[in-house]
């Protein structure tokens, strides 16, 4: 017999007979020890203990190609030599991974807390539970990094993965949804005759809309209810079925949970499937297909929950769902529908869900800016801008600010649309300018309501401008925010809606242009020390588009550190774990531009300057630009170099 393909039995590698397979987590525990002890298989040894090949078939693919089987490849699979889950099972072998019987092992009971049903039944895993500082998981391919990773992501925790057969796992999960049907919970499962238990279907969940519903059966279920419509493009009955309901609450639940601000629904002509996507932390993520038949039934779903014309197909349409109406927690989404090509439509939902202000110091603001922000709060009178495009943190910033002097001292009026961030003490309106309720409406009334402090959520034409200078000279802290590139800009804009540069110059105190780019994950990114050619690229950089001078930038950059020399920098750079999904970066933080009003600068304003002479000499006082900030914090090891050019280019 060929030295490649050595006789192994199951006595020589340490393996328990089928009746002796873990059964808890401890039993679990001391396989895996024994199996660390074990001497190493080779993919044809698993073959053989399986029973997947027989010693003829191993000889004639040695024969025909020696590195077949050495370099693991899937080739068997495409040759129909071995089904996916075979070939998956003597991986796992290879790999000496603990085999268990999903059917008898006894859950622990916190393991579906962390690993939620419905996102066990879409990786088809079974979520077993925490021993040793790890997650353990039984799935039926546990090699695949992809799924490593991607548990590891969703749980929090290092993952420890054990192989199951597919149809042991299916059929406990469908245990477990029929467990959550009955409110039993999760349960422990006594010895089960396997033939009595039918594979996982679709389990319909109680209507209350708390329990999770797996969404694979949710689309079939639409489906099927859609077949029995009698014109599908009517809608009439499919955007009411039961399982179009359930399943358009199911993705708005989902993107809650993993902190999605955005949903966004993308219809594709003909036989082509319906796109879902979510945005998180700045970035688009596919989340689910949807079959070409729903795609009618599931945009006019969404135009019913935001009170649109279903009818209406070839005009944008806006809209909002206060998804607490339909069986959801506490959550407004803004809908924008948009009429795409061969009649078809796609759908936007913005996440509003109220949450708290954040204080200064979790901004990410450099501590010169902090305290620089938190005088703006502390006076008594005049105008503060956020500058910056949307979903930049523009208004997270001034609810910070107003966080900061949200005292029983002080009456504070806000005027917002919509409301996303509430605090106790606040008088919050919602503008709504269906009935006239415009922020300019907004802001004469309160006039009127003795304020102290005033937000304004948005400068959006002449009218609320004036009235918001007026407001900020006459007694009042005025905040609002502007849609513009960078805090000069800001200036000329104003002055551009026709505004008196003697008054605007007067009441300005300052502006924050800001950005959000994703921060490194701090548990993989890498540090890198920095070289001398680097060094000099990085004050080119910082230079570029300013009067600074190299000695100035260098200053700059060695402060914002704490450094005396670029020999003792270090950068860091995107890694990939399990704490961050493998993408390098976790979280978002926020890169600013603060224009101080100084007697230079209001001088200029009061001149109609130019942005680029308003820059130079706040820059010269001491701002800091997008692109200096976003630098100093690459040295400080807050992100890198891609997410920093993010912010300015």
């Amino acid at each position: 017999m060929p030295s490649s393909l050595p006789e192994v039995n199951s006595s020589n590698v340490g393996l328990a007979p089928e009746n002796r397979l873990p059964r808890t987590l401890p039993q679990l525990m001391q396989a895996i020890e024994q199996r660390r002890r074990a001497p190493v298989l080779s993919l044809a040894d698993a073959f053989r203990l399986l029973g997947l090949l027989d010693e003829k078939t191993l000889q004639e693919l040695v024969a025909e190609d020696p590195q077949l089987l050495r370099s693991r490849s899937v080739e068997l699979v495409h040759r129909l030599l071995l089904t996916e889950e075979d070939w998956h099972h003597a991986l796992a072998k290879v790999a000496g991974l603990v085999e268990i019987d999903a059917l008898a092992f006894e859950l622990d009971k916190e393991a579906l807390d962390i690993l939620p049903l419905r996102i066990a039944r879409a990786h088809v895993v079974v979520p077993l539970g925490m021993a040793n500082e790890q997650f353990f998981v039984a799935a039926w391919a546990p090699t695949s990094e992809t799924l490593y990773h991607e548990l590891c992501s969703l749980t929090g925790h290092s993952v420890g993965l054990v192989w199951a057969s597919r149809e042991s796992i299916e059929r406990r999960l469908g245990l477990l949804e029929r467990g959550a049907v009955g409110g039993r919970g999760l349960q422990v499962l006594p010895d089960l005759d396997p033939g009595a238990l039918a594979p996982a279907a679709s389990h319909a969940f109680t209507a209350d809309g708390h329990a999770p519903l797996p969404l694979e059966a949710l689309v079939v279920q639409a489906m099927v209810e859609l077949g029995n419509a009698a014109d599908a493009e009517q809608l009439a009955s499919a955007t009411e079925s039961a399982g179009m309901v359930r399943l358009v609450n199911q993705v708005i639940t989902e993107a809650q949970l993993t902190h999605a601000s955005d949903i966004h629904i993308e219809t594709n002509p003909g036989d082509a499937r319906t796109a879902i996507r979510f945005r998180r932390d700045g970035d688009m993520e596919h989340y689910l297909w949807v079959p070409a038949r729903l795609r009618g039934p599931l945009v006019s779903r969404i135009k019913i929950m935001s009170r649109l014309d279903i009818a209406e197909r070839r005009r944008p349409q806006d809209g909002k769902i206060d998804f607490s109406e339909f069986g959801g927690k506490a959550l407004e989404l803004r809908v924008a529908v948009m009429p795409t090509h061969d009649g078809l439509e796609d759908v936007v939902l913005r996440l509003l869900e109220s949450a708290k202000p954040l204080p200064l110091s979790k901004l990410g603001l450099q501590p010169r800016d902090q305290e620089l922000i938190a005088g703006f709060s502390q006076r008594s009178f005049g105008l503060v801008l956020a500058a910056g495009p949307t979903g930049s943190g523009k208004t997270t910033t001034l609810h910070s600010m107003l966080a900061e002097v949200n005292t029983t001292e002080r009456k504070i009026w806000t005027a917002e649309d919509p409301i996303e961030i509430t605090q106790p003490g606040l008088r919050q309106v919602q503008v709504n300018p269906k009935i006239g309720l415009t922020f300019a409406n907004a802001m004469r009334g309160f006039l009127r309501a003795d304020p102290d402090i005033i937000m304004i959520g948005e400068v959006r034409d002449a009218e609320t401008a004036r009235i918001a200078i007026e407001a900020s000279l006459t007694g009042h802290l005025v905040l609002s925010t502007l849609h513009t590139n960078n805090a000069c800009e800001s200036v000329v804009r104003l002055l551009d809606l026709g505004m008196d540069p003697m008054n605007f110059a007067d009441s300005l105190l300052g502006i924050v242009a800001q950005r959000l780019v994703r921060a490194l994950c701090t548990h993989c990114a890498r540090e890198q020390p920095m070289d001398e050619a680097a060094w000099e690229a990085l004050l080119e950089e910082y230079m570029e588009g300013s009067a600074l001078s190299r000695e100035q930038a260098q200053t700059r950059l060695l402060d914002a550190t704490g450094a005396s020399r670029y020999g003792l920098l270090q950068t860091r750079h995107a890694v990939g774990c399990e704490h961050c999904g493998g993408k390098g970066y976790k979280g978002r933080v926020g890169i600013y531009e603060i224009l101080q009003n100084s007697r230079a600068i209001k001088l200029l304003i009061q001149n109609r300057a130019r942005p680029s002479e308003i820059f130079d000499i706040a820059v010269a006082e001491g701002m800091r630009s997008l692109r200096h900030d976003a630098l100093e914090k690459v040295v400080q090891g807050r992100i890198d170099m891609k997410q920093a050019r993010a912010a300015y280019r």
